[in-house]
């Protein structure tokens, strides 16, 4: 899978090792840089995170994709937190 902010980063010799959101329209939500899933319901979506955990709340919420550091959330998504 291409690695959009890793190959940015690697472009730009810049090394961060951290999380990164893309939300399209509330529609779908990239995440870029998790340590793992957490909580997975229709309504519900986790993320442990270096720094925490990221939070995707909405309805009919789906993992259209899901590898080691990346994963695609389908879904009207409602709220995105980090903390």
């Amino acid at each position: 899978m291409f690695n959009f902010f890793g190959e940015l980063k690697r472009d730009i010799g810049v090394k961060v090792d951290e999380f990164h959101i893309i939300n399209i329209s509330n529609k779908l939500l990239y995440v870029e840089g998790h340590k793992g899933l957490t909580a997975l319901s229709s309504t519900l979506v986790a993320f442990k995170v270096k720094s925490g955990r990221v939070e995707v709340e909405g309805e009919g919420l789906y993992l259209k994709e899901l590898t080691e550091n990346t994963a695609k959330i389908s879904g009207t998504i409602k709220r995105v937190e980090s903390f």
